[in-house]
């Protein structure tokens, strides 16, 4: 079978307030590019979708939506694949919180990201949990998965084997495509295409 880890659409950057939990909807913007991702996806770029999983996170759920639409399924939500900052109160503080993106990158391996913590090894495995239960829902089909930028980087790191995660930060709406063949065979076929967003 074979995962396309989507990343979600841009979201809206909302400042947090210290007691509303940070789940922002997609722009303006971002509900064109879910719009293009459905179009394309559901025309066949990458072979016949026959599942879409999703964060339980509204920017996931707001990008799948057109997708599903198009592709006449329903999404599957799995909490297990929300992205690192599920429950924080700020969200959008990005690289430029920091003075080098070596510096951003060295933070959030250690676990933490603009005053925030969380725990990477627990983290990791979540995400690679929630991936795996999604092959084994799914044994013949291809599914999107339609996640977060984090989430992505953690099954990466957990299938090539990286002590640390080495954190990207793919584009909105890209595919990041995986084959998972029998028992733990898998084989990461690409990062981050995003030419299916170009094309349609």
């Amino acid at each position: 079978m074979e995962l396309l880890l989507v990343r979600h659409a841009r979201p809206l950057v909302v400042a947090g307030d210290g007691v509303t939990i940070a789940d922002p909807p997609l722009t303006a913007e971002g509900r064109a590019q879910a719009a293009v991702l459905a179009k394309s996806l559901a025309a066949g770029q990458y072979g016949e979708v026959g599942a879409v999983v999703t964060s339980t996170m509204r920017r996931a759920r707001e990008t799948a939506a057109p997708l599903t639409e198009a592709l006449g399924l329903v999404a599957e939500v799995d909490e297990r694949l929300v992205e690192l900052d599920h429950g924080w109160t700020t969200y959008g503080q990005g690289l430029e919180a920091y003075p080098t993106r070596r510096a951003a990158y060295r933070e959030m391996s250690a676990g933490r990201w603009c005053g925030n913590t969380y725990d990477p090894a627990a983290f990791r495995a979540r995400v690679r949990a929630g991936m795996e239960a999604v092959i084994e829902r799914h044994p013949e089909s291809v599914v999107a998965v339609v996640c977060h930028g984090a989430v992505i980087s953690a099954y990466l790191a957990e299938l090539l084997g990286l002590e640390q995660t080495v954190f990207l930060a793919p584009d909105y709406c890209s595919v990041t495509r995986i084959l998972a063949g029998p028992g733990e065979d898998r084989e990461v076929l690409s990062v981050n295409e995003a030419l299916h967003m170009r094309l349609s």
